[in-house]
């Protein structure tokens, strides 16, 4: 691979505006994501009709089935952490769609991924009633997959790779190298599968959400009132540039993940059209 050459003053004129340039990636490629993945799900919905008819519509329920998992055990965790405040699971199912159960008042219902008619998954517990240790708890278990999905993530990249995700895969030459040196090559066969479906599943749910929205208003107010005092003693611009190198391996993350929904999208096109055939 030829190396590449930058205009050092070109590079000089955009330092100043780095910092932001990588956060608003973030943005841009998480967005990109959002519309890569539905592009995805349509394709393989329509491969699944016409296979399938409309039994084939569920198909994108079970290639997440890993993730569902992840998803589920993640919301799991989090509630057995809580067993000294009295939380208790009553009930955790795992491959059963079935039509959205509504929040009953014995206790939160929290829902998988997918369209919101429909859920692959479950875990059901109870709590005590308008103590403030319940809303705590319900908002980490609603947020659990999120941090449940980062993390399962991480791992499988480093199968994948033998790089973890803050390390920038490029040697002293300055050539992008997919894998560490010596690492095997058949951890590339499986690994894309898996982190497809847990990235589909890792975003909390409307539900989720809503039983977090507490701890999630309560977090916002205390970043804000964080970027207040730090604007007031002028600790911005420490802030950005910490913000910036997250935001480099959030990119670099995301980047990922939409090249692996290119590649995904490609073979669910070509299933498409020999499906027509």
């Amino acid at each position: 691979m030829q190396q590449m050459h930058f205009d050092p003053a070109l590079i000089a004129q955009i330092a100043p505006y780095q910092p932001w340039l990588l956060i608003g990636t973030v943005l841009l490629l998480f967005m990109l994501l959002r519309f890569t993945r539905k592009a995805l799900r349509k394709r393989v919905d329509e491969v699944g009709f016409r296979l399938m008819r409309e039994k084939g519509l569920l198909i994108w329920f079970w290639l997440n089935a890993p993730g569902v998992i992840i998803h589920e055990m993640s919301h799991a965790l989090v509630v057995l952490l809580f067993y000294p405040f009295h939380f208790r699971i009553t009930s955790i199912t795992f491959f059963r769609i079935k039509p959205l159960v509504q929040r009953s008042s014995g206790g939160r219902v929290v829902r998988a991924g997918g369209r919101q008619s429909l859920q692959l998954g479950e875990v059901q517990y109870v709590r005590p009633q308008g103590s403030f240790i319940s809303y705590v708890g319900d908002g980490f278990s609603g947020i659990a997959p999120l941090f449940g999905g980062v993390v399962m993530f991480t791992v499988l990249y480093w199968i994948a790779t033998g790089y973890n995700l803050w390390d920038m895969p490029i040697d002293i030459h300055q050539h992008l190298q997919l894998l560490r040196p010596g690492w095997p090559w058949w951890t590339l066969i499986f690994t894309p599968y898996l982190i497809l479906t847990v990235t589909s599943e890792l975003w909390p749910s409307r539900q989720d959400w809503y039983g977090a929205r507490w701890l999630t208003a309560t977090l916002a107010l205390v970043v804000l009132l964080a970027l207040i005092i730090l604007w007031y003693f002028k600790h911005l611009d420490a802030l950005l540039q910490f913000s910036a190198l997250i935001a480099s391996r959030l990119d670099f993350a995301l980047l990922i993940l939409v090249l692996l929904d290119v590649i995904f999208l490609i073979v669910a096109e070509l299933c498409v059209r020999a499906a027509c055939h």
